[in-house]
């Protein structure tokens, strides 16, 4: 089982990575190449996020011994949180979809997005891989997938500030500088913010309780 996980992570990581590469480079060989790993970034990305916590849950401790609870008698109110989390993502990817439908509707499809969901936050599509991943961690209680989340969220953090400074800034100049004064926030935007923070700290604090109580 850890040398599945390791190996989604690598993936994971190795995506990311390719995706860069491609993007950045300016020579015409690359130009459909690019169009084309646009495409399959994002299913990879999900891929591997999402069968960490599934390969990992507490469900599949008969075929994986080294799969441990990490909310034990908690678990009950982290589905709950975790369906919650889940349909608010979901939700968050269909008002951005439809943003961006709504957009390339209208005639320009290199126009700046700034309407909907995207007048709260800059980069909804990232933020809803992250909430429906946390969800699905919750509700399968995957300890590795618990504590990859942080990881998950800085990594996610920097593909969003890199995407801004080498692909949205240079397309859209300082129309896009005003933007981001209007929306100065790339994932979760006060007072949701706060929620989170909170939601990790009571994850973190079990975790302890549980390394205490082993």
């Amino acid at each position: 089982m850890l040398i599945i996980i390791l190996t989604l992570i690598i993936l994971f990581l190795i995506n990311i990575f390719a995706y860069w590469i491609i993007v950045l480079k300016q020579k015409i060989i690359y130009n459909k190449l690019r169009g084309l790993y646009k495409k399959i970034f994002p299913p990879i990305w999900i891929i591997c996020i999402v069968l960490i916590p599934i390969i990992n849950s507490r469900f599949f401790q008969l075929f994986f011994n080294e799969n441990i609870s990490y909310f034990h008698q908690y678990w009950l109110w982290f589905i709950l949180i975790g369906i919650i989390i889940i349909i608010l993502g979901i939700k968050i990817q269909s008002l951005a979809k439809k943003s961006l439908k709504t957009e390339t509707n209208e005639g320009d499809s290199l126009k700046l997005i700034k309407k909907g969901v995207y007048e709260i936050v800059r980069h909804p599509q990232y933020l809803s891989w992250i909430l429906i991943y946390l969800g699905i961690t919750f509700i399968l209680d995957s300890f590795i997938a618990v504590l990859w989340s942080p990881i998950l969220v800085i990594l996610t953090e920097t593909l969003c500030s890199l995407e801004e400074k080498y692909l949205l800034s240079p397309k859209f100049g300082d129309y896009y500088e005003v933007y981001k004064r209007k929306t100065p926030y790339r994932l979760i935007s006060p007072p949701y913010n706060y929620i989170f923070i909170i939601m990790g700290l009571i994850v973190a604090y079990i975790g302890i309780l549980n390394i205490i109580i082993v």
